[in-house]
């Protein structure tokens, strides 16, 4: 199972995972164009594309890859605040509902209720025979939810901003104090990141991709420092665009 990042971040969040028969996208936040540039197969291969909330950089693009004959599947409320930026599915059939498993093809997605400024955000537990179980994290102020149980393979989560490197820039007058209050209550910080890997890590992780880094409130190599400490033998990764990474899983 390969993963390409189309691009991490405030500019637009896109994330493919390829598998040998299909492949998912997750996050709209990334033109058509552009992940098929990055990518080498038809969009026939993909089976559904997930939006986690309506953030333009989240969802900026769900229009186009509808009218391109995508299935986009998000919660209700997403769809509702996306308005006409997107075509309300019919009878909701495309609706994502908290702890509510949904499969396309070989693809199984528990989606689950996240704390964000968006009306209806969602996290998701995704499975595949050729991925094992990956935990989807991003836009949140904190995860209420234990995945320990699930033996996670792979964890791609948000690790938005430090303490320290917000603290500073406030001080700095790079940011101010009203903004710095949203990001602490709307994303997930580098400590719960660690927190969130280090409480779910069990033998069977294998790899820690850390996303949606702040391009102002981040550093990348003490991020990535950090993690390494938190977990013991996952591969970790922070993501960025052009970045493949192999997410196999051991048992097939």
């Amino acid at each position: 199972m390969k993963l390409t990042v189309l691009s991490s971040g405030s500019a637009g969040n896109g994330y493919v995972l390829e598998g040998r028969n299909s492949a998912l996208l997750i996050e709209c936040g990334v033109s058509p164009e552009r992940m098929i540039q990055a990518t080498d197969f038809p969009l026939s291969k993909l089976a559904a594309c997930l939006v986690s909330h309506e953030h333009g950089d989240h969802a900026a693009y769900v229009a186009r890859y509808q009218s391109l004959g995508l299935m986009v599947y998000a919660s209700e409320g997403t769809f509702r605040a996306l308005g006409g930026k997107a075509a309300f599915p019919a009878r909701g059939g495309n609706f994502l509902r908290p702890m509510t498993v949904r499969r396309f093809g070989e693809w199984v997605v528990k989606p689950f209720d996240v704390v964000h400024d968006a009306e209806e955000p969602l996290g998701f537990i995704i499975e595949h025979p050729e991925l094992g179980r990956m935990l989807f994290v991003t836009d949140t102020k904190y995860v209420k939810y234990g995945f320990r149980k699930e033996r996670l393979d792979h964890i791609l989560v948000e690790a938005n901003y430090s303490d320290e490197v917000l603290d500073e820039n406030v001080v700095g007058g790079l940011i101010d104090g009203k903004r710095a209050a949203r990001v602490r209550d709307t994303h997930l910080s580098l400590r719960a990141a660690c927190e969130l890997a280090q409480a779910n890590e069990t033998p069977a992780l294998k790899t820690v991709v850390m996303i949606h880094l702040s391009s102002q409130n981040s550093r990348v190599v003490e991020f990535a420092e950090r993690m390494r400490k938190a977990v013991f033998l996952a591969d970790v990764y922070v993501a960025r665009a052009g970045l493949t990474i192999e997410l196999n899983n051991d048992v097939i």
